[in-house]
């Protein structure tokens, strides 16, 4: 109400602005003066806020008239009214502080300001009575859920009296303001103890009307109407301490922070469960109230007969207790009939006309509470659904995107958000009811804002977040932060599960919704990136799988042009391209070692492919031929490190010791040789970046297999561009000859010449895929003899540098492997094939397959692997806990070293095949 005038005052000054341009707004002016004063008119007699002071003014000049000087019983029966009301409000107020009680409170302090204007008498106990019920009031903030103060009204009308209590407004306020700082800490406890309740409660009801079909016995209807007068009395009080708090923080200017919002929500939610509880037995309840009704008319009925038969036992009751026993009657035949209010009010009028001393006992005491009781069972629905609409909700639209920011985010029980469509649905029902009256569309406009919002904030956000569960699901194979799969999936499937939203007459789906938001988001980027239509693709089927949510099959193409690195630019920089690139024997695929961007890039055979077929399988000769040129620059690298003095002599020792221990080492090349090499080696020194001879020596071997290995690719790619091309033709063994078709029908010269063309083509893809070039035997061929010759000699013994480069190789291997799981990754790697590749093309140029195996290096090395095992099992069972930690390292060393061995002799094993 204390904005309706500040509106008001807006809207006279817009009105009289209009009325200097009637013209504008096609108005008449006579019409706009008749406007003008009537606002005037209610301005200066309605909207200055002295309508009730006005009225008791005119009230004391017509006292005379209406009110006889003398009629001091009515004025005995106002007084002893006001006492007993107040006497019983004080007590009531203390053991039930709910809304009911609030306006009895604000009743009294009306009638008491009416009493004192009407006989002109102010009694100065009742008034302080008053003042102290008011008081005890603002300590619970009993009268705090309204606008209207009762010490403002009672200092505006009765001020003689108000003089003599000091400032009641300072006092009221600071009662006020120290129940918002008291609510603020207990919030949380309170909103415990009434989910508590709550649930009790609706437990309690579904417990006692879910099954009922019977009629009830006299203790089973005292249990119903304990339990219905128990709701009505928790939904009050939420409904009470609701509207409490916000009209305080209104009145007071202090603004509501998030944490209190959100309790305000549960608080709703609460008091919508109730009213659902309610609305499931709704039948039940009713037909138990009916049967409690009547159980309760007929004890007040029999109570009355009581009183009925002693005053009746009296003699001359006729004569003397007429007016009482005619009371009495009147009481109950009106409780005889519907039990509706105005019967029940009547026959407490009646009862209210009885001496006390008529009645037997308290029978009177329990005559009313048995009559109220009937009350509030026949208002019983009225009342619940009153108590728990939230209409209010209306003038505070901007805490509803809240809701679905903070709340649905933070809380798996979805359900919950019927309960708050329930709400919008009573702002809703109270703009229709203004539509009907005023011809407007209001409801309507709030549902469809009500409709944006939810999509914006709801069926908008779930689509996002399926669509990252989806996203983090499919590429959960990378390091990705661990994350709740409660908050992900739980909340998004139960919002699945739910479906259809109503709103009155608006009906939103989530799941059409949320399909149509990942069809879209599908194929828009899809289109932006065609390499990427696999992973969406496998994102589609997840989504159907995890939640049942069946996208539109976008149907874009599935092929792909990419070709990564040109053959052309790889050929030009194959020094740079092996030297950067690490080979992987099985899967035929290059890696980059090391990039300044967050991926590397890879290279595998269907982007050799691609690139063969944009330039022409021509392309793999010449590739070739540049390779044998690299190759050539390399061995001769290869040859002066050989030739090297320091080299050649260990190399000599080492085959001497060999042939001197073979017996006793059951022919085996012995580890400690190996690694008694590689310390050697790098006791001749380092490089700047801390390699050693040998370290530069395994990286040259691996740059060659590198080469061989991209011939091996280019020989892969060759074949599948090929393989590609003659998908179109039936046969490749009996190929038909077009031209000797064309010229058995006798067509022309340009056809024929045509047909010939196109004969080589097809002939030349055939020749390309099922014969195809050992490009292999071909750079065997070219250097062999030249490795064989007796003038390069000093590479007769490479086959001994074997196992050491094995065990340098290894050793790298692991390091390698331990910096993929660092934060610094400089010099990590998974994968360097090109070795093994590089040493068994070295040791078939050099014929030394044979001269290798009789090494028995592999067998030497399980030897090796198995004595330091025996070694730490014989040391397990004695020693400290450091020592044992200790072997534990090893053990695990030891398992990591021979994984490794065993990658490299398969890998080895391979690599030797494809030269045999």
């Amino acid at each position: 109400m204390s904005s309706l005038p500040s509106h008001w005052n807006k809207y006279c000054k817009t009105l009289k602005a209009f009325s200097h341009m009637p013209d504008k707004f096609n108005i008449f002016e006579d019409k706009i003066k008749a406007i003008i004063t009537a606002t005037e008119n209610i301005t200066s007699k309605i909207m200055n806020d002295d309508i009730v002071q006005t009225s008791l003014q005119n009230l004391l000049i017509l006292r005379k008239n209406l009110v006889d000087k003398s009629s001091s019983t009515l004025t005995t029966e106002f007084t002893q009214y006001l006492r007993q009301a107040i006497t019983n409000l004080d007590k009531m107020i203390q053991d039930k502080p709910n809304g009911n009680n609030m306006y009895k409170c604000i009743k009294v302090n009306t009638l008491f300001v009416l009493t004192s204007y009407l006989f002109g008498t102010m009694d100065k106990k009742i008034f302080k009575s008053l003042i102290d019920l008011n008081t005890k009031a603002h300590s619970i903030n009993l009268i705090g859920t309204t606008v209207w103060y009762p010490e403002q009204f009672l200092q505006r009308h009765v001020p003689s009296l108000c003089a003599s209590h000091g400032k009641l407004s300072q006092t009221m306020l600071k009662a006020r303001q120290t129940y918002i700082s008291n609510k603020k800490t207990s919030l949380h406890r309170d909103i415990t103890n009434l989910h508590n309740s709550c649930n009790q409660w609706v437990l309690n009801m579904e417990e006692l009307f879910s099954s009922q079909n019977h009629k009830l016995s006299a203790t089973e209807m005292n249990l119903h109407t304990r339990t219905l007068l128990d709701g009505l009395e928790l939904i009050s009080t939420i409904n009470y301490s609701l509207l409490t708090l916000i009209n305080l923080h209104l009145s007071l200017g202090v603004p509501l922070s998030r944490n209190i919002l959100m309790s305000l929500f549960e608080i709703i939610n609460m008091m919508k469960s109730l009213q659902n509880a309610v609305s499931r037995n709704y039948n039940q309840i009713i037909n138990s109230i009916n049967m409690v009704i009547q159980h309760l008319i007929f004890q007040a009925t029999s109570s009355i007969q009581d009183v009925k038969k002693s005053v009746m036992a009296e003699k001359n009751f006729a004569n003397k207790r007429l007016d009482e026993f005619t009371c009495i009657v009147i009481a109950e035949q009106a409780l005889k009939g519907t039990p509706t209010i105005d019967r029940n009010i009547a026959a407490n009028i009646a009862l209210s006309f009885v001496p006390n001393t008529t009645y037997i006992d308290d029978s009177y005491i329990k005559l009313g509470t048995i009559l109220e009781k009937v009350q509030t069972l026949s208002n019983f629905i009225k009342s619940f659904e009153e108590y728990c609409n939230c209409a209010w909700i209306l003038w505070h639209q901007n805490v509803i995107p809240i809701y679905y920011e903070q709340n649905f985010n933070t809380q798996l029980n979805v359900l919950k958000l019927r309960y708050f469509f329930m709400v919008l649905e009573d702002c809703a029902m109270l703009l229709h009811v203004t539509d009907k009256l005023y011809s407007m569309e209001k409801s309507q406009k709030f549902l469809m804002n009500m409709q944006n919002l939810m999509d914006e904030k709801l069926i908008k956000s779930t689509g996002q977040n399926i669509e990252t569960n989806l996203r983090l699901h499919i590429h959960s194979h990378l390091q990705l932060d661990a994350i709740n799969p409660f908050e992900m999936n739980m909340t998004k499937k139960l919002l699945l599960t739910i479906d259809t939203f109503r709103i009155l007459t608006i009906y939103m789906c989530v799941v059409p919704s949320v399909e149509h938001y990942l069809s879209t988001m599908y194929y828009n980027l899809t289109t932006v990136v065609l390499s990427d239509w696999k992973t969406y693709g496998e994102m589609r089927q997840m989504a159907n799988f995890k939640f049942n949510l069946k996208t539109v099959q976008d149907n874009l193409p599935t092929q792909t042009l990419e070709q990564g690195l040109d053959v052309l630019e790889i050929m030009r920089n194959i020094h740079i391209f092996v030297s950067k690139y690490l080979y992987n024997l099985n899967n035929q695929i290059f890696i980059e070692k090391s990039s300044n961007n967050k991926h590397l890039n890879s290279i595998n055979i269907k982007h050799i492919a691609n690139s063969i077929r944009t330039h022409g399988t021509g392309i793999m000769n010449t590739t070739v031929n540049f390779t044998y040129q690299f190759l050539k620059k390399k061995f001769f690298t290869f040859s002066q490190f050989m030739y090297d003095e320091h080299i050649k002599s260990r190399l000599i020792k080492d085959l001497r010791n060999f042939k001197e221990t073979s017996p006793a080492n059951n022919g085996m090349y012995h580890y400690k040789y190996a690694e008694k090499f590689n310390k050697g080696i790098k006791v001749l020194g380092l490089d700047d970046d801390g390699q050693s001879y040998l370290d530069l020596f395994r990286e040259l071997i691996s740059q060659i297999g590198n080469a061989m290995g991209y011939v091996r690719m280019i020989r892969s790619g060759g074949r599948h561009c090929c393989s590609d091309a003659t998908v179109f033709l039936s046969n490749l063994e009996n190929t038909a000859s077009f031209k000797d078709l064309c010229i058995d029908n006798k067509l022309g010269s340009k056809t024929i010449n045509a047909s010939e063309n196109l004969d080589h083509n097809i002939n030349d893809l055939i020749s390309n895929f099922i014969q195809g070039t050992e490009y292999f035997k071909l750079l065997v061929d070219v250097f062999a003899p030249v490795f064989r010759n007796p003038k390069n000699v000093h590479l007769k013994n490479f086959y001994i540098i074997v196992p050491p480069l094995t065990l340098n190789f290894i050793e790298h291997m692991i390091l390698s492997k331990d910096k993929m799981t660092k934060k610094n990754k400089v010099g990590a790697a998974f994968t360097d094939d090109g070795f093994a590749m590089g040493v068994a093309y070295i040791l078939k140029l050099l014929d030394q397959d044979c001269n290798f195996e009789s090494l028995h290096w592999f067998e030497s090395v399980w030897k090796h692997i198995q004595d330091e095992r025996n070694l730490v099992e014989d040391q397990k069972n004695k020693g400290s806990v450091q020592l044992q930690q200790a072997l534990a390292l090893t053990e695990k060393k030891l398992k990591t070293v021979e994984q490794e061995y065993k990658l490299l002799y398969y890998s080895l094993t391979s690599a030797r095949i494809f030269f045999r």
